[in-house]
């Protein structure tokens, strides 16, 4: 049987990871381009998930 709890901690640490990449794409410029190959993001992409860090061709579920 799964803790929930221990499903929470992993996913919010999941996610904080997530905030912290975003938090250093910011400052280094980067957070509206693709982390893979720098193509632009579609800004209304990010207005759904501001975490996004990949264009559509090179996302991956999360």
């Amino acid at each position: 049987m799964s803790d929930p709890i221990a499903e929470s901690i992993e996913t919010v640490g999941t996610t904080l990871d997530a905030v912290e990449r975003a938090l250093t794409r910011l400052r280094e410029g980067t957070y509206r381009t693709c982390s893979t190959c720098g193509a632009p993001l579609d800004p209304d992409a990010l207005d759904v998930d501001p975490l996004a860090e990949r264009c559509p061709v090179h996302a991956e579920p999360r």
